[in-house]
């Protein structure tokens, strides 16, 4: 079992190479909001709240199933951030609302 460094929030942090980067976060007592992430449930990163930033990719990966890696630089905190997820809370809400009923 190999163990990578990385920095998350400006924070080095070790975590092991099987590990995804919101269980490292956690580990560390860095909070990662989620949704779908349950205890005793496959993750899938189906939510998409979990989005994180890494150093050298335009991209937004869901931490919940994206593995740490060798000095890996991550934000989970930015107002890109906050703008996605203000929008997926957003369209959470609205799907419901565009759900027809059921009688």
């Amino acid at each position: 079992m190999s163990v990578k460094t990385l920095i998350i929030n400006d924070q080095l942090i070790s975590a092991r190479e099987e590990e995804t980067i919101l269980e490292a976060a956690t580990e560390a007592g860095i909070n990662i909001p989620t949704l779908c992430h349950l205890n005793g449930v496959s993750d899938v990163g189906a939510c998409r709240l979990c989005l994180v930033e890494i150093g050298g990719t335009n991209k937004l990966l869901p931490a919940c199933v994206t593995k740490v890696g060798e000095g890996m630089e991550i934000r989970t905190d930015s107002d890109r951030l906050q703008k996605y997820r203000r929008i997926i809370v957003e369209m959470l809400f609205a799907e419901d609302k565009v759900q027809p009923s059921v009688k």
